[in-house]
């Protein structure tokens, strides 16, 4: 009666490797995100306001990720760089 019925902790979680390339759109997204997060101060600054080259690289983001949509929607296989 006095044993302990608390439940196991939890295995750690490792994160999964990631072997080869990131596809386009999302190396996109991480040149923005890595600019936003880690290189600009501008862009960390707390009223929120992007840098030019923050937004540039959003634009760039959207872009290729209506390009990737567009592909898919036509069914159009996408050209390996």
């Amino acid at each position: 009666m006095g044993e302990s019925r608390d439940p196991k902790p939890a295995a750690e979680r490792r994160p999964l490797a990631v072997a080869g390339r990131l596809s386009p759109v999302q190396e996109a997204w991480q040149r923005y995100v890595h600019h936003s997060l880690h290189q600009c101060s501008v862009c960390r600054c707390a009223d929120g306001s992007p840098c030019d080259t923050a937004e540039e690289l959003y634009r760039a983001y959207q872009q290729t990720a209506a390009k990737a949509a567009e592909q898919l929607a036509g069914g159009v296989s996408p050209q390996r760089q």
